[in-house]
């Protein structure tokens, strides 16, 4: 636990002050030169409250008032442009999830005590992480991504214009679960603009280049490596290499090497070591320590193996674990279920 998250339990009403901050000063740096009612207007806040505010930050040398409004300082925009660990302390986390936290060797998790409200929650961690503004959010596809997608609402989009793209091709199995399917429908729900994938998540080595040099292609996959922040799930070994397609030999290398669970197309054994990995059209695991943010939802006990051998490859100074009650229970526990 660092200094802020100390802080913020100590003394709570700091989150919120210093979370209004910051949404001050990134709506600033969006719209500037911006008029006090304009910015009332974004930051959601009454002209009264944000007058005081205004007056502290200009105190501070982080905003200056012209007369055709507000803009940032140099110190304010040198604040912004490394707020990214900070963004990651204004998400509260419990004693508990600390503890998850600890236990995975992870920073940032927060637990679910109702599957129903998954989504609402992974929305609230988003609107915190995302800049206002132009963004790009990238989604894997599978069951899990389906049912957080369905429950995101437009609030998410207030200020913001949003780009949904896949994070992978398609793959074997029902066209619901396919990461076009759930990125479209995601991007329909939210009010956001929306770039396709047309082509299979595994090709043949020999076919992946050329397949990278399609503009179609191309266009997409650069969308995707610009993504601020990445949706998607972990799961297990056996499981994901079936609903992959694997060959019989490759299987039989999943479980000669315990592998037991799966993330963009690398299988991992308990430790963390990759097992196997397989060419892929779309994100790679490496890809995600040059995405800003990442979400990763781990729901179900039979996955907590996967999680806790995942949580040793993920870059976790930008990953948030949202995960149910019951994992985290077997993840504390140091039990995991078996199949």
């Amino acid at each position: 636990m660092n200094y802020l998250n100390l802080s913020h339990l100590l003394v709570p009403e700091s989150r919120v002050a210093l979370q209004t901050r910051f949404r001050i000063l990134q709506a600033i740096a969006t719209y500037q030169p911006i008029g006090r009612r304009a910015l009332a207007k974004v930051v959601q806040m009454s002209e009264r409250t944000l007058r005081n505010e205004c007056e502290d930050m200009k105190a501070l040398d982080l905003i200056e008032v012209q007369g055709s409004g507000m803009r940032l300082t140099e110190v304010g925009e040198f604040i912004l442009e490394r707020s990214d660990d900070l963004k990651n302390n204004f998400i509260q986390m419990s004693l508990v999830e600390h503890k998850v936290a600890k236990t995975l060797g992870v920073q940032y998790v927060k637990v679910v005590d109702d599957p129903a409200k998954t989504s609402e929650l992974v929305q609230e961690i988003m609107d915190v992480l995302l800049p206002l503004g132009t963004s790009i959010i990238a989604i894997t596809g599978g069951q899990t991504m389906v049912r957080v997608s369905e429950g995101f609402t437009k609030d998410i989009s207030v200020n913001r214009d949003l780009t949904i793209v896949p994070a992978r091709g398609g793959m074997f199995g029902s066209m619901v679960i396919q990461a076009n399917n759930v990125s479209e429908k995601m991007a329909t729900g939210i009010g956001a603009h929306h770039e396709a994938l047309f082509v299979p998540e595994h090709v043949q080595q020999a076919t992946y280049a050329p397949l990278m040099q399609e503009p179609s292609v191309a266009k997409t996959i650069g969308l995707m490596k610009k993504a601020e922040c990445l949706l998607y799930s972990v799961g297990s070994a056996i499981i994901m290499g079936e609903r992959r397609g694997l060959t019989k030999e490759q299987m039989a290398t999943l479980k000669e090497k315990k592998a037991i669970g799966e993330a963009f197309g690398c299988f991992f054994d308990a430790e963390g070591n990759v097992v196997l990995k397989i060419p892929r059209v779309g994100l790679h695991l490496s890809d995600l320590s040059t995405i800003p943010h990442s979400i990763a939802v781990v729901e179900g006990a039979e996955k907590a193996p996967a999680l806790k051998a995942y949580a040793k490859l993920a870059p976790v100074d930008r990953t948030w674990f949202v995960i149910d009650k019951e994992t985290s229970e077997l993840v504390l526990n140091g039990e995991t279920r078996k199949k």
